[in-house]
């Protein structure tokens, strides 16, 4: 899933996107600078439809060496309702999709 999104660490800020997207937490195409590392604490602004925008805490767990801004990151627990909701949404949107063939 592509989302658009804001990140912010230690007073700077950042535009991206999802590349994906789990219920613990996402790959993400973002440009700051400098750019983050492994155990950055960032706060996310993500942009989900049918939602809105929606903050989440997340930490850094991996930044790509060959490309650059790539970087997976874990949401921070407790993970909020409205997340949770999106992705049972999304699940059963697939399950619906896979029933009808598509």
């Amino acid at each position: 899933m592509h989302y658009r999104l804001l990140v912010r660490h230690q007073g700077r800020e950042g535009r991206g996107s999802t590349e994906n997207l789990s219920e613990r937490g996402a790959m993400l195409s973002v440009d700051i600078d400098p750019a983050l590392s492994a155990s950055d604490e960032l706060e996310l602004e993500l942009e989900l439809p049918q939602v809105g925008s929606l903050t989440v805490r997340a930490t850094v767990r991996w930044a790509s060496a060959v490309l650059p801004g790539m970087i997976g990151v874990e949401f921070d627990a407790p993970i909020q309702a409205e997340l949770l909701a999106h992705f049972a949404m999304l699940v059963m949107q697939l399950e619906l999709d896979d029933a009808q063939g598509f």
